[in-house]
């Protein structure tokens, strides 16, 4: 269960997870990327804070103007590709494994931890539930940021 003094620990063991079924599929495995980080973070924050749940941020904002924010998208003369997965939880439901095996039962979020041009990875999570959807229980929520930098 996440906490305010194991969040590294799991956010290790959610990409851990998320890599195990790149795995299993025959996928190259996730490599975490700091400024992916900074912007999953970022944005799991936000979603905290400001009591949404959504892939767009109160100004509109995209995972992909978040994740230029933080310098992974360094330019506009690159490629690239970029997904990202959210989720909430509590209890039971908040720990990385029950996360990670919601996301591969959504056909969506399961496309994004197995598509093959992402190379790169970034987790923020924090120990609550957005806004009054925890009713109070203890919970998390997650942001997994996905992507690949193409540059010719």
């Amino acid at each position: 269960m996440p906490t305010t003094t194991n969040l590294a620990e799991v956010r290790e063991a959610t990409l851990c997870l998320v890599n195990d079924q790149r795995l299993l599929h025959r996928l190259p495995p996730l490599k975490d990327v700091a400024k992916l980080d900074a912007a999953a973070e970022g944005h799991t924050a936000s979603m905290i804070e400001g009591g949404y749940f959504s892939h767009y941020g109160p100004g509109g904002d995209t995972p992909a103007d978040r994740m230029r924010a933080s310098g992974y998208i360094y330019s506009s003369r690159i490629g690239y590709a970029v997904g990202e997965n959210i989720a909430w939880g509590t209890l039971g439901l908040a720990t990385p494994k029950a996360i990670v095996q919601a996301w591969m039962a959504s056909p969506e979020h399961r496309e994004n931890i197995l598509d093959p041009r992402y190379r790169n990875s970034g987790i923020g999570v924090l120990p609550a539930a957005p806004g009054a959807r925890g009713a109070g229980q203890a919970g998390a929520t997650y942001t997994q940021d996905f992507g690949v930098i193409i540059t010719g």
